[in-house]
């Protein structure tokens, strides 16, 4: 009788775990598919002059990273570090991120804050900070059935 009503607690307990497990993915899945449109969006318009598209990108990515499974989470922080420190970089600056482009100091940069967005610009490119990306970018299309496409902001 005991066995059995361990057996009963054990199973209860271990279904509750996946279904709060499946309820973390979907309520992820869920906010993935809801701001593909605007992930495309801000990477179709972060190169505009005047466009605040990075920031929005930034916090948009933000909330999808507290959202993450555990299985994507790291990766996440990977990729929305590079992308908060390239923000940051810029926000010194006082210039928008589409003056940054072209790859041409904007006037009334410094040399020092220019260096610091190239250096933030490079670590988007970096091979750990593009492998998360691409590690989203499949967990996304693997387990929620989304294709991000190039819309994460990194490369």
């Amino acid at each position: 009788m005991r066995r059995a009503a361990a057996a009963a607690v054990a199973t209860l307990l271990l279904s509750a775990g996946l279904t709060a497990c499946t309820s973390s993915t979907e309520s992820y899945c869920s906010q993935l598919k809801d701001d593909q449109k605007k992930l495309e969006r801000d990477s179709a318009n972060a190169a505009k002059p005047g466009s605040n598209a990075l920031g929005d990108t930034v916090s948009l990515l933000t909330g999808l990273q507290d959202k993450a499974p555990d299985d994507i989470s790291d990766d996440w922080d990977t990729l929305v570090s590079a992308l908060k420190n390239l923000e940051d970089a810029v926000k010194a600056t006082g210039a928008d991120y589409g003056d940054f482009v072209a790859g041409k100091k904007p006037p009334g940069v410094t040399d020092g804050q220019f260096n610091a967005v190239q250096q933030a610009a490079g670590e988007l490119s970096s091979t750990r900070v593009q492998q998360a990306a691409t590690s989203i970018q499949q967990h996304a299309l693997d387990v929620c059935k989304v294709d991000l496409g190039g819309g994460l902001g990194a490369g």
